[in-house]
């Protein structure tokens, strides 16, 4: 048997394609034009002397009840400095309108309208604490109307509110930023705010989040999203929208913190490099500019506020005191290395205790000069080795040989009488002037030497208890760092974030 589109010629075929389709398109647009009649009709009959200032309730003592409710679709940010939190949201407003109400069977069975919604009542909730005088959504989407008057209104807001920053604990805080919704005109006796519902009918006693448009934020960790009503004395109700949010302060540990605690070794490392060295100064000043960027930095990120200072500032100024006292204690070393005996004199008590005591304590043991090696003093020589010196030219020895006393002759072969003194056992003897002056200058040359080397002794000293007092600021900076930086940070781990909201 032959295919039917064998038995049409092609053009009559294609005739009848083209009418099949022109009948089943005019069967459309008569179904679509009698469905918009019908609506059309509906309209009508719901607006007929419709007034939208007049609030939907059968007497005047009736309340109207709207149910607020909230999605959050992204923590946009929170401006600490400025205390404001931009969130991007969806409201969720309900109410029954009775003279929106129809019999869904009279109407084709149309349930839902799609109205604008400037042509229906509308209660004027709007942000309390906003923070940019924008009170209103950002776009006014068409309202929800069903059969039995329920009115639903969906529209999307990007709102900037207030927002009281705790400032204590930056940058491991957790902050409580609040969003407030009320009726700027009816009071608590015209209109009764509630809570919204979900598809349960149970009420919704937070702020709902959507796990597939929801957008997180890089900087903070939403931990409770409650909702509570309010009742405030001048009988207004508010729906209160809470987000207790916590930081994630990763960023300002790499960034500051880690970069602070840096510094503030270096600071220790200044007291490590020898007292003479010039660039202990250069490295205590240096350390201190550094510090001061990063006050200006966070200058820039904390609120402007007395109620309370962060604890990095804490830590920031807590360093910088540390840095401008290694400046003042490094100029204080720097003068004990540089004195010397003809400029001060050190006591005993300075000696006693950055010599003898200190030093064991501080791991520090100081090398002993080489001694110089001594002459034994020979029997057969002439002079002995002096125990004493005598004022004048008057020099004796002890066991002097008599054969050794000789005539000291003059020129010309004139003798000089030598004058013997026999004390005891020894001899003094009166020697002639020239030979007096040059052991008087090489007893002056020997006292210079000694002199010289007892300064030098005394010099060694100061520049010891120098090295002495840079190793004690050491020790010392370091332990009131370690303990400083454990006591500050240790007291921030201990501001968690609550485990129920309201407690």
């Amino acid at each position: 048997m032959a295919p039917f589109g064998r038995l049409l010629p092609a053009p009559m075929m294609r005739k009848m394609v083209t009418v099949l389709l022109w009948t089943v398109w005019s069967c459309c647009l008569l179904s679509l034009s009698a469905a918009s009649e019908t609506e059309k009709l509906l309209l009508q009959k719901i607006f007929k002397d419709y007034n939208l200032k007049v609030r939907p309730a059968r007497h005047w003592e009736e309340k109207v009840m709207v149910r607020v409710g909230m999605t959050l679709s992204q923590l946009i940010s929170l401006n600490e400095k400025n205390e404001e939190m931009t969130t991007n949201v969806f409201m969720n407003l309900a109410w029954k309108d009775y003279r929106l109400s129809w019999n869904p069977e009279e109407y084709d069975n149309i349930q839902v309208l799609r109205i604008p919604p400037n042509n229906v009542w509308r209660p004027d909730i709007y942000l309390i604490n906003n923070n940019d005088g924008h009170f209103d959504v950002a776009l006014y989407v068409n309202v929800l109307v069903n059969s039995d008057g329920t009115v639903t209104w969906l529209p999307p807001a990007i709102y900037r509110s207030t927002c009281s920053i705790e400032v204590a604990y930056f940058p491991f805080d957790w902050q409580n930023c609040s969003m407030v919704f009320r009726s700027y005109t009816y009071d608590s006796s015209e209109v009764d705010l509630q809570y919204a519902v979900d598809e349960n009918g149970q009420e919704i006693h937070e702020i709902i989040i959507d796990e597939n448009a929801f957008t997180e934020n890089g900087e903070w960790q939403i931990c409770h999203k409650p909702s509570r009503k309010n009742v405030r004395e001048d009988l207004y109700e508010d729906i209160t929208f809470y987000l207790i949010i916590e930081r994630k302060p990763l960023f300002y540990i790499v960034n500051i913190i880690v970069p602070c605690i840096l510094t503030s070794v270096l600071a220790i490392f200044v007291f490590y490099l020898p007292p003479d060295a010039g660039e202990k100064m250069t490295l205590s000043i240096s350390v201190l500019i550094a510090l001061t960027v990063f006050m200006l930095l966070l200058a820039d990120k904390v609120p402007e506020t007395s109620l309370g200072i962060p604890i990095i500032v804490n830590y920031v100024m807590f360093t910088m005191i540390l840095v401008t006292f290694s400046v003042i204690l490094s100029v204080v070393v720097l003068n004990l290395h540089h004195r010397s005996p003809s400029t001060h004199h050190m006591p005993l008590w300075v000696r006693k205790v950055f010599i003898q005591f200190l030093p064991p304590y501080l791991g520090m043991k100081r090398p002993h000069a080489e001694e110089p090696l001594e002459e034994e003093c020979k029997q057969d020589t002439p002079l002995s080795c002096p125990d004493s010196r005598r004022p004048g030219g008057e020099y004796f020895a002890r066991n002097i040989n008599p054969e050794l006393v000789r005539p000291w002759r003059r020129r010309g072969d004139s003798t000089v009488q030598l004058q013997r003194y026999f004390d005891s056992d020894n001899y003094c003897l009166i020697l002639p002037p020239d030979l007096k002056s040059a052991i008087a200058a090489v007893t002056y040359m020997a006292e210079q030497l000694k002199r010289q080397d007892t300064d030098d002794t005394l010099t060694g000293d100061w520049q010891y208890i120098a090295i002495v007092v840079d190793r004690l600021f050491l020790w010392l900076f370091v332990v009131i760092t370690t303990l400083g930086t454990l006591t500050m940070f240790l007291d921030a781990s201990f501001n968690y974030t609550p485990d129920q909201p309201f407690v």
